[in-house]
This record gives C-alpha cells, structure tokens and sequence, in this order.
C-alpha cells in the first residue's frame, strides 16, 4: 500500500561516536600528518667550533683547521701527491700512552684517536683510510700521544689524483667511555652507542660535529 502523503517518516537517531574515538582519529590524523609514527629526527649533535675544547671522555680535543696539503714529486718519474689535513690539538687524558692511530671515516673502524673520526663529508675514500700523527721536526712524525701532554694531530686524507679538494668538511666525532668486560672484568674505552628502539640494533654515536672550509694550497 502508497503510505499516506501526510504521514511523517521515522527520524533517524544521531550516530554517537565515543569522546576516545574522537581523540584516537584525531591522534591518527595528526599521525598520518607528520608521516607516520616515527619521524621524529634525531636531536642533531653540537657544533664544534675551531678553538673550542670538547670532552671526548678518553681525550680532550680542540679542533684547528682543515688545510689540503701537496706533496711534491721527489722525481719526474713520480707524481705529486694531494692530502686533505685536518688538524687538531689533542690530550690523552688516561695513565698511559694512546696511539694516534688510523681510521676509516666510512665505516667507523680504526685505532686510537682517529677511531673517533666516525663519519665525513664529503666521504674520502682511499685505500688506508685516515692515518693520524703528530709531526716532529723536519719531516718526522710520532704517532705516541702522552698522558696529559697536549699535541698538535694530523688526521690525513689522501686525495685521489683526479679528485677535486672540497671547499668545506663536515665531520662527526664520537665519545668514549669506560666499559667493564662483563666476562674477564677488565676495563677498556668503547665508543659510546646508540640503540634504535625497533630493529635494536646500535650503532656509534656522533656526538660532536665539525663543519669547517678547506684551505685550498697557496692560501694564506
């Protein structure tokens, strides 16, 4: 049967959605907004600035320059060689002498103070990685820093021969601290490290950053 024209429908009732569903979408879209659950960045390390002393727990470091150095071909039948220095003045502050060490900025591998050189840009790639000394009178060099002696540290990257010198670095160091052998109890100083909360996996972390120009050869 045709419902009679006069007749009033049954009016709909109102869709009730909870107070905590409200704060879960807005959540959600506040969420979906950002990009997703994890986007926060990291805090970005301190700056270090050349003439600033920092604490890296085994060392107190002060950053100096960054020079490209040119080694000239002793002979016609050898060819020049190109270095990016990058200078600093460093204390051990342990009881006992420290190699200055080797290091592969790309990898974070390497011994004594230039293990702490953990990451570069832009990356120098060579077949040593960054050899670190302290130069001594004509052409010498030492690779002993002293307890509580303050020296003059020469990390050296050397350039490919087609290579073009940066006009600026930037440069991560890490902090060491004392960790315990959980097995043997010794002692010994560990990079400080970092955990990522879902794939746990840790990795070295960049404490302090350098960004400085480059020197180029013949400036003053």
């Amino acid at each position: 049967m045709t419902e009679p024209s006069g007749a009033q429908s049954t009016p709909k009732r109102p869709v009730v959605v909870p107070a905590i569903g409200l704060v879960i979408l807005t959540a959600v879209g506040v969420t979906a907004l950002l990009g997703g659950l994890d986007t926060t960045p990291d805090k970005p390390p301190p700056q270090m600035a050349a003439g600033q002393k920092i604490d890296q727990g085994l060392y107190e470091t002060e950053f100096v320059e960054a020079r490209i150095t040119v080694q000239r071909a002793a002979s016609k039948f050898a060819e020049d060689r190109r270095y990016l220095d990058i200078l600093f003045k460093v204390t051990n502050k342990s009881d006992t002498t420290i190699p200055t060490g080797m290091g592969a900025s790309s990898t974070g591998a390497g011994t004594g103070f230039a293990r702490t050189l953990i990451k570069m840009a832009p990356e120098i790639k060579s077949q040593w990685g960054a050899q670190a000394f302290i130069p001594s009178g004509e052409d010498g060099k030492s690779s002993q820093l002293h307890p509580g002696v303050p020296s003059n540290v020469t990390v050296r990257y050397e350039l490919d021969k087609a290579a073009q010198a940066p006009p600026e670095v930037a440069l991560s160091l890490s902090k060491l601290e004392k960790s315990e052998h959980p097995l043997f109890r010794t002692t010994d100083w560990m990079p400080v490290e970092k955990e990522d909360p879902f794939t746990r996996k840790r990795t070295i972390e960049a404490l302090y950053t350098i960004k400085a120009p480059v020197k180029q050869e013949g400036a003053p």
